[in-house]
């Protein structure tokens, strides 16, 4: 069994930049987050991890994609996925197809572009307002390269 001091002591050997960046990484991450996942329960009535499958389905051409896809694209586990997928389904804003045997595909119907239309406007300047805001044009290109980096497969 590990004992706090051991897991302490693991912890406070890391190089102290190294301890700065990544808690700071993780709370601006689950911060920003859930300011967003609040604010999208109270205006669209609909979570953060909903709303992102469905912004990913948007974006697909004919709006549709895999479940493994979307899973993927939306960083969940299969599970996870079908009852996200379930619920969106259950509100009439995606539908589920098997165009094969072993295949099934999630589509964004129009009642889900029209949750997507209202609430963009007011998530978006919420985005604005904790995000790019805060951050210059270059910090902002800075970013997303290092998001993409930290995305990128192994190499």
């Amino acid at each position: 069994m590990v004992h706090q001091d051991e897991l302490s002591h693991s912890w406070l050997s890391l190089p102290e930049p190294d301890r700065a960046s990544w808690t700071a990484f993780r709370r601006a991450a689950v911060q920003i987050i859930a300011a967003l996942d609040a604010d999208l329960r109270v205006q669209a009535d609909i979570c953060f991890a909903d709303f992102d499958a469905m912004i990913t389905l948007s974006a697909a051409e004919g709006a549709t994609m895999r479940m493994a896809d979307l899973a993927r694209a939306v960083s969940r586990s299969p599970s996870t996925l079908t009852r996200l997928v379930a619920r969106l389904e259950k509100r009439g804003l995606v539908v589920r197809s098997r165009p094969t045997a072993t295949e099934v595909v999630v589509t964004l119907t129009d009642q889900g572009y029209a949750l997507l239309a209202r609430a963009a406007p007011e998530h978006l300047a919420h985005v604005d307002q904790l995000f790019w805001s805060r951050l210059t044009t270059a910090q902002r290109d800075q970013m997303g390269t290092l998001c993409g980096r930290l995305l990128a497969p192994d190499q």
